[in-house]
């Protein structure tokens, strides 16, 4: 029986688990590495990036937005903010367009919420110094 090793994917809203993986490869800062079956124990950061993974002898990719991977007692898991999965590149490349979207049209909502706060916080602040004169 061929060796194999299980993934498990965690982001803050979902947990994922793969079974009969035989190799994923990731970058880090270092570079690109690859896990196989009964690998030493190993703890890393992700850059956000592209990994591949053998589940049942047919590939399949993901792309991270950056995380933390270890692998020990043969499960690596992955703790990362989002990730997407496809067995095709290319519909993976629709995917982080999509999200990327999403979460840029997140930020800029967020950025112009702070600033709507910000200026009722100075405006409160002139209004209770303009009481106390």
């Amino acid at each position: 029986m061929k060796p194999l090793f299980d993934l498990h994917i965690i982001t803050p809203t979902h947990i994922k688990i793969i079974n009969n993986v035989s190799f994923f490869r990731a970058e880090d800062k270092t570079g690109s590495f690859g896990i196989l079956p009964r690998h030493i124990e190993f703890l890393t950061i992700l850059e956000p990036s592209i990994a591949i993974a053998l589940i049942e002898d047919k590939e399949e990719y993901f792309a991270f937005n950056g995380g933390i991977l270890s692998f020990k007692n043969n499960v690596l898991t992955i703790t990362t903010k989002e990730f997407a999965q496809s067995s095709k590149i290319g519909e993976l490349k629709e995917i982080i367009e999509t999200l990327f979207k999403d979460q840029q049209k997140k930020e800029s909502i967020f950025h112009l919420n702070m600033q709507n706060l910000r200026k009722a916080f100075f405006k409160k602040i002139i209004e209770l110094e303009r009481e106390v004169e």
